[in-house]
């Protein structure tokens, strides 16, 4: 089977690239191995859950730092906790195909970046540069609140605005060094660059390149 999608070049122009179910396996199949990786597991522990109808990899990703929750759509008033966790969901046809996460409807981040029923606002899915590193890197430092990655424009959750920037602009957040997330080997390495200065055109050494239909 193949996936397709419309990729826009550097010259602008759009052209169909289409991946087989072998591509999206593979590609899948090195990210999370490169996931696994990059976290200090006494912060971050990835554990792989068994995929439903219709996925290709679930897995739940806890951080192991305080953070702050919410309870229903209509709370408003964030409280402390020792850990949070989120699911991530990667589909067939990865990484043309967008992943998506969410938390407990009962118990998820308060976040100006994560909408009322505990879904996360991963931000806007671009081939061959958004993929599984850069969705776990973006929702690890939410949970801390650090707010290199908060999306202030975020339509998700409006009221947590002023709130987290309360946070910050007091210094409680982020919660603990960002640097605190990675191994220790990995920790003196130059930040990821994420999805809005990302150029279009860098594509992940993991990921593959596009192939024209």
């Amino acid at each position: 089977m193949n996936y397709t999608h419309d990729y826009e070049y550097e010259n602008g122009k759009v052209k169909p690239i289409s991946i087989t179910s072998a591509d999206s396996v593979e590609a899948l199949r090195n990210d999370y191995n490169e996931l696994l990786k990059k976290y200090d597991p006494k912060v971050v522990t990835i554990t792989r859950c068994k995929a439903g109808t219709g996925e290709s990899l679930h897995l739940k990703v806890t951080v192991n730092a305080p953070t702050h929750y919410l309870t229903s759509d209509s709370d408003t008033t964030p409280k402390v906790c020792s850990s949070m966790s989120v699911e991530i969901i990667c589909y067939p046809g990865y990484p043309i195909e967008q992943i998506s996460a969410r938390y407990s409807s009962n118990y998820y981040l308060a976040s100006p970046n994560v909408f009322r029923n505990g879904d996360a606002c991963i931000g806007k899915w671009i081939t061959f540069t958004s993929s599984l590193l850069t969705v776990v890197d973006k929702l690890v430092n939410d949970i801390i609140h650090n707010p290199t990655v908060t999306r202030y424009d975020s339509p998700a959750n409006a009221g947590m605005i002023n709130w987290h920037k309360s946070g910050v602009s007091s210094g409680r957040f982020p919660t603990i060094s960002p640097k605190s997330l990675y191994k220790p080997e990995l920790r003196s390495l130059p930040p990821r660059r994420n999805n809005a200065s990302a150029s279009r055109s860098s594509t992940s050494p993991r990921a593959l390149p596009p192939r024209r239909r």
